[in-house]
């Protein structure tokens, strides 16, 4: 019997179906799923500034999106399926395609001004520098 390939990513859309169907919110769930399917972050802080880095394989960098806003660093994003041709389908498909977001609460004010991203290799990279007043001040004493 030949039974027809449904992709992964189908079955985690109908997971998230019933999540968000349900009387009681769930929204850690949904985000940590997409997350999961998408790739990792790691947030470190050195010094004056602090470092994002998101895996997004197969992302092309007009597809991701990187917002600054009240304290808020946001981080979309969009793989897209390719586009089967003639009579091409799927054997196996095991990539996700999709839309991503992932948004993380920054511990301290940042120089909006100053935020740059790179994106190379399938690795976003955005440095957050802390503003003026988010630094450490010495206090002199009299």
């Amino acid at each position: 019997m030949v039974v027809r390939f449904q992709p992964v990513s189908h079955f985690f859309n109908e997971i998230d179906s019933i999540i968000n169907s349900t009387a009681v919110p769930f929204p850690f769930i949904n985000s940590i799923n997409r997350a999961g399917r998408f790739g990792g972050v790691s947030v470190k802080e050195s010094g004056d500034q602090v470092q994002v880095c998101v895996e997004l394989p197969g992302v092309a960098k007009q597809d991701v999106n990187v917002s600054v806003n009240d304290g808020i660093l946001t981080i979309s994003a969009e793989r897209r399926e390719p586009e089967l041709k003639g009579e091409e389908q799927w054997i196996r498909n095991e990539i996700t395609y999709g839309k991503f977001e992932r948004t993380i609460d920054l511990p301290f004010s940042v120089d909006v001004e100053k935020v740059s991203a790179e994106h190379e290799n399938g690795i976003l990279q955005v440095i957050l520098p802390k503003h003026e007043n988010a630094k450490p001040k010495q206090i002199s004493i009299r």
